[in-house]
């Protein structure tokens, strides 16, 4: 056989075998996808599934920070039910759940995809087993597949061994020993490698992947935004304003400036300018979490650590620190997820505070939460609207050009009257003061 009818043979084999994976891939992709979901939403936020959700995330993180060995992780269904509950409010176009009986922990999750009728839904449902060796998965079925456990925990464990950190995954599911099943709650042991410790001597490969990602920005674009934030603050002195609005201002002038020099070359500079200057407003006025999400901004000094740490306990909105917190999180939160999960988020530390010991469900912290959520949805949504809120806050901007007066609006609202009055999220009067507010929030100037 000729060499030149060798390569041609080797040239259609190749070709076959690419066109007979992109069909495999086709038919998998019909088979994983399904017309209607296969679960009902039956878990609704309110006060017991707020409380459940914290009590399960606050043992959780008890137990990582023990010094103990192993650690022992439980969670009972009324705390899954409360999670369920809380992830589907979040991202509405999920719908979760977790139940549990004496031989497995069964889990469904179905998502509603932006695609025909017929391929909307993507369905998985499987099962965690008891297990006295390692994690043990039943046979997962993704929309008609069905595949094994063993299977799916390998992938996962290669996923993360290629795509986040070598030996990553593999260390991951090395540290369960043990799972216990019981009809209303599951209990695992978990053993935490000399590995992991090193991650605290030297950068995490999860660190290392968010700065190649830059899923929240780019890094050096933020931080010109928020050392000029610091400038401004610097050179105020001792006579720094204690509104918010002089610093969301400030940022948008910024912005504003920054739009006009580069939208020549960039259709888009102004979602990105506002973008960038939210956040850097965000990661100073917010939680110093914020940061291990964005990258490495911030370099302040002693001095600028010590007046930070003094405008996060004075700058105001409506003369309330409470209310200038809720806005500023909010809009974070926006910026990292979706609005449905950053309202709620608010929703949910107010159900907290309506227990003993809290100050009480406040339909005015709601107000701010939305007002926060709603400035940065605006100010990224669209070209247009980006310049929009750049103008607005170029003029003589009043906190009532974007935040409504919270007088008469419910607070300190216990449990017991929340449940009462309100029952939970879905009903009637819940659903009526979430319209009062979001009209009262229509009516401010920002967002006409």
């Amino acid at each position: 056989m000729s060499l030149k009818k060798t390569f041609k043979t080797a040239l259609k084999t190749i070709g076959w075998i690419i066109i007979s994976g992109l069909f495999l891939l086709i038919v998998l992709f019909f088979l994983a996808l399904q017309s209607s979901p296969h679960i009902i939403n039956r878990h609704t936020v309110d006060v017991t599934a707020a409380t459940k959700s914290k009590a399960a995330a606050k043992r959780l993180i008890e137990s990582v920070k023990s010094k103990k060995q192993p650690v022992i992780i439980e969670l009972s269904q009324l705390e899954a039910d409360g999670l369920s509950a809380l992830a589907n409010r979040a991202f509405p176009q999920t719908i979760s759940d977790f139940y549990l009986t004496q031989d497995q922990a069964s889990f469904d999750l179905s998502v509603k995809l932006p695609l025909p009728t017929a391929i909307k839904y993507l369905n998985v449902s499987g099962s965690l087993l008891a297990s006295d060796q390692g994690l043990s998965l039943g046979t997962v079925h993704i929309g008609s597949l069905m595949i094994p456990g063993d299977f799916m925990l390998w992938a996962g464990e290669t996923t993360v061994n290629v795509f986040v950190q070598e030996g990553l995954g593999s260390t991951l599911t090395s540290m369960i020993q043990w799972v216990e099943l019981g009809e209303n709650n599951i209990k695992s042991s978990l053993s935490l490698p000399k590995e992991m410790t090193q991650l605290k001597d030297q950068k995490s490969g999860l660190l290392i992947l968010r700065d190649k990602l830059s899923v929240f920005g780019d890094v050096e674009h933020i931080k010109f935004y928020h050392q000029n934030l610091v400038n401004i603050i610097d050179k105020n002195g001792r006579f720094e304003s204690q509104r918010l609005s002089y610093y969301l201002q400030r940022m948008f002038l910024l912005a504003k400036q920054q739009t006009e020099h580069f939208q020549i070359d960039d259709a888009t500079s102004a979602v990105k300018e506002n973008y960038a200057a939210l956040m850097a407003l965000s990661l100073y006025f917010g939680s110093d979490s914020f940061e291990l999400l964005v990258g490495d901004i911030s370099n302040l000094n002693n001095k600028q650590l010590i007046k930070r740490q003094k405008l996060q306990r004075k700058v105001k909105l409506q003369n309330r620190v409470d209310l200038q917190k809720h806005f500023v999180y909010s809009a974070a939160l926006q910026l990292f997820g979706t609005t449905t999960a950053s309202d709620t988020i608010g929703e949910f530390k107010e159900f907290l505070d309506s227990n003993p010991g809290g100050s009480g469900f406040s339909f005015a912290d709601l107000t701010a939460d939305r007002a926060g959520t709603r400035l940065a949805q605006l100010a990224t949504r669209s070209e247009a609207l980006a310049k929009h809120v750049q103008l607005v806050f170029s003029g003589e901007i009043k906190e009532s050009d974007f935040m409504p007066d919270i007088s008469g609006v419910p607070e300190g609202i216990s449990a017991q009257v929340f449940e009462k009055e309100y029952r939970n999220v879905e009903s009637q009067n819940y659903q009526k003061m979430l319209q009062y507010i979001d009209g009262q929030l229509a009516a401010r100037v920002l967002y006409q």
